[in-house]
């Protein structure tokens, strides 16, 4: 019994992002919030900054904290969910381009990534 407890996976954080402890995950595309709707209001009430690390998901809590890791480059980011989406298929969760460009300097507006978040 005690050799099943030392050969436990202990989960490592990339450095910089906290550690979120008891984690769901999930995998697919990150989709960058469109600048249009910049100052208009969030389902959270909150208004949307681009400046901020924030982000949208479909069914997570708001003020729920998710660190976003993109599944390529391995950069990683922690957001906070103030909106509901994002719609289109396979899509996981829409950033704001401040989250965005720190995840994917190129411009990309679609990236694959992988999310975790505390349950």
């Amino acid at each position: 019994m005690l050799l099943l407890f030392a050969c436990k996976p202990t989960q490592h954080t990339a450095p910089g992002i906290h550690d979120i402890g008891s984690i769901g995950t999930e995998i697919g595309q990150a989709i960058m919030i469109a600048d249009q709707l910049q100052g208009l209001p969030t389902a959270s009430g909150n208004r949307y900054d681009s400046v901020k690390f924030t982000g949208s998901h479909k069914k997570l809590k708001f003020g729920t904290r998710v660190v976003v890791t993109h599944t390529i480059t391995g950069a990683s980011v922690t957001v906070k969910i103030v909106d509901r989406g994002p719609i289109g298929l396979g899509q996981v969760i829409g950033l704001s381009r401040a989250a965005m460009k720190k995840l994917d300097t190129s411009g990309n507006t679609l990236i694959p990534v992988r999310i975790r978040y505390k349950e």
